[in-house]
């Protein structure tokens, strides 16, 4: 072999061998994933939550790598609270004020402090308190000698009924007949005249409650709080609700703006969660939103703004640190 061959099998070998560090390097650069498989706790069939953590556990396991969501009917929040901080569930439905009572340790039925994290905030959630005519009630208060349904055991709804009726100075115990059934139960114990009014704690519009509008013979009614009443049930429960309306149009037979007060449902995941794979799950979320519009219409309006905006300053301050880094990037947090 000659000496100008020699040169340029030396100088290939070394082309070689640089190709190979670089590439080496740029895969050692990239993130690491192990196979992550968990469960989003969501809330009841007949809600928006279940279908909702559905279509997101879809998209975590098409655009996250390494990662299976799976999302699981439960009771909603309280449950969800108490599976995400036994360590059940990856990811769990539940509402702002949520996050700063596991933090300091106040969540009904979950003893001890938690260091539980927000990922985002999805929307408003007004309190539908629903009955029909002829039932004679109109108010709140009216709701005494009634049947009742108050939410499945351990749901958000559950919990928010006994808030609204302890500081309407109403005793679920002695004041109701108190049914213990989640949404699409409630409707269909209400159309059969087995209860008088249910609450309901849930997106607008909710499948189950579009049912019983647009049931023939049977006018729904959505009770209204505002005024006094509502004003008494904030002072009660601070942090907890926030005024806010029905709109008009809302659900069929809704011919006015009704009053009512809310919270914010948001999604929820510990500390301990892996901060990039949070990110990562946020980021599919946002940049790919409209595969959660055909089981929730207003994914649609969604916005890295608004996913934060709505919550409460106090509960904004326990935002898990992957989600974080997306709204940092998105420009919505400093």
């Amino acid at each position: 072999m000659n000496i100008r061959r020699m040169k340029t099998v030396a100088w290939i070998v070394i082309l070689i061998a640089v190709s190979l560090f670089i590439t080496a390097g740029a895969y050692a650069q990239q993130p690491n994933q192990e196979k992550l498989s968990f469960s989003i706790v969501t809330g009841g069939t007949g809600g928006v939550w279940y279908p909702l953590g559905g279509a997101i556990g879809g998209v975590i396991g098409k655009y996250v790598p390494n990662t299976d969501a799976t999302s699981e009917a439960t009771t909603a929040a309280i449950d969800n609270l108490k599976l995400l901080t036994a360590g059940k569930a990856g990811l769990a439905f539940a509402y702002d004020y949520h996050i700063v009572w596991a933090n300091e340790g106040k969540v009904p039925g979950i003893p001890g402090k938690h260091n539980v994290r927000m990922v985002l905030g999805f929307y408003e959630q007004p309190l539908h308190i629903v009955t029909k005519e002829g039932t004679g009630i109109t108010s709140l208060m009216q709701l005494k000698g009634k049947r009742v349904s108050v939410g499945a055991p351990n749901s958000g709804t559950e919990e928010q009924a006994g808030y609204v009726l302890g500081a309407l100075g109403i005793d679920w115990n002695k004041d109701i007949k108190r049914e213990k059934l989640g949404a699409s139960p409630s409707v269909a114990a209400l159309k059969d005249g087995k209860i008088d009014a249910f609450f309901w704690s849930g997106a607008v519009p909710t499948a189950s409650i579009i049912d019983m509008a647009s049931t023939p013979g049977a006018k729904m009614v959505l009770l209204p709080v505002g005024g006094e009443a509502a004003d008494k049930i904030m002072k009660a429960n601070p942090g907890v609700f926030h005024k806010t309306v029905f709109a008009k149009g809302s659900y069929s037979g809704v011919d006015k703006d009704v009053d009512t007060i809310g919270i914010t449902a948001v999604l929820q995941t510990m500390d301990t969660f892996p901060s990039e794979r949070i990110y990562q799950i946020v980021k599919a979320i946002f940049d790919n939103k409209t595969e959660l519009t055909a089981v929730w219409k207003g994914a649609a309006k969604m916005t890295p703004a608004m996913a934060v905006g709505q919550v409460t300053p106090d509960a904004l301050k326990y935002l898990h640190r992957g989600a974080q880094k997306y709204f940092k990037e998105k420009g919505v947090l400093k």
